[in-house]
């Protein structure tokens, strides 16, 4: 209840100015209607009284007056008056929303203006590190690997999918998230909603990172560190996962189907709650202790698995 009211709060201030306009002509068309009720000269009423005077020039002049009453305004007449005060109303209606279409698109384009000045910097910073800083030279207890993750961290929540797949292709490339030697930790980061379709990771730390409802579609992820990845809802669909580490991962909810490679991968453990698994190759796949409940699959592609000991089972069961 309280979401539905600050949603209609909401509404109302995007469209303050629209809801002026009308409740400004409602006021003048309400006082006009009771105004004209009390004047017999406004012609609101029922009727409307008529005096006329006529002289008769024989002698003794005599002047005659007559008074007639005549009908009051028609329902046509009340149609003809409330068009003309519709008329500023609509052009104020129009008026209004060509404001606001205008103001969301000023939005947009300030805010989008700000996510590329914001991924700007971040690359430009990160390249002193690598060119002035000797960043991959450097150990793990330089001050230099602290402002590169923190860096990173403060960029990735600020910037839309697009931007973060740039983010993190460029430490990809810049080898500093390599599983041998990792240098940006990236454990917890905002890579949530990623647009990565079709992304070389290859061996990529992507230890404990954040990537709910990413598109990972036809990615290469394979022999990527991936232990405790957060990948719940996301579209791994044809990725090849094969060797991948994906110890305690969640992938629930997360469609791994159209031939997605989990070939000897390591799923130990991980939440596959809800997982479309139709089609993936799970030949040789470590499935121990995994959750399988819900997931889409078939006993054939579950049988094919190195593991599958103390897995929770589509049918909730546990396997021995």
């Amino acid at each position: 209840m309280e979401a539905r009211l600050h949603s209609w709060w909401q509404t109302i201030k995007q469209h303050r100015v629209a809801i002026g306009v009308v409740a400004i002509v409602l006021v003048v068309a309400i006082a006009l209607i009771i105004v004209g009720y009390q004047f017999d000269w406004t012609g609101f009423k029922g009727y409307n009284k008529v005096t006329t005077t006529t002289e008769i020039t024989l002698s003794p002049s005599k002047i005659t007056k007559t008074e007639e009453y005549q009908p009051g305004k028609s329902l046509w007449d009340w149609l003809q008056l409330l068009g003309i005060l519709a008329i500023p109303a609509v052009v104020g209606l129009g008026a209004a929303w060509y404001t606001a279409q205008q103001g969301k698109v000023s939005d947009r384009e300030h805010t989008d203006n700000q996510r590329e000045t914001a991924l700007q910097a971040y690359i430009d910073k990160m390249s002193e590190l690598l060119l002035h800083e000797k960043l991959r030279d450097s150990a793990e207890e330089d001050e230099v690997w602290k402002i590169a993750r923190v860096r990173t961290w403060t960029v990735l929540p600020r910037l839309d999918a697009n931007r973060k797949r740039s983010v993190l292709q460029f430490l990809y490339e810049s080898g500093l998230i390599d599983k041998g030697k990792c240098i940006v930790d990236l454990s917890k980061a905002d890579l949530s909603r990623a647009e990565l379709s079709g992304a070389n990771l290859k061996k990529a730390n992507l230890y404990d990172a954040n990537l709910s409802e990413a598109n990972l579609s036809e990615a290469d992820l394979s022999e990527a560190y991936l232990r405790g990845i957060d990948l719940s809802g996301s579209n791994l669909s044809g990725a090849n996962l094969s060797y991948a580490n994906l110890n305690g991962a969640v992938l629930s909810n997360a469609n791994l189907s159209g031939e997605a490679s989990l070939f000897k991968t390591n799923l130990s453990y991980a939440n596959l709650n809800g997982a479309n698994l139709k089609e993936a190759n799970l030949d040789d796949a470590d499935l121990s202790g995994a959750n399988l409940t819900g997931a889409q699959v078939t006993n054939e592609q579950l049988n094919k698995a190195e593991s599958l000991q103390g897995a929770t089972m589509p049918d909730a069961s546990i396997h021995p």
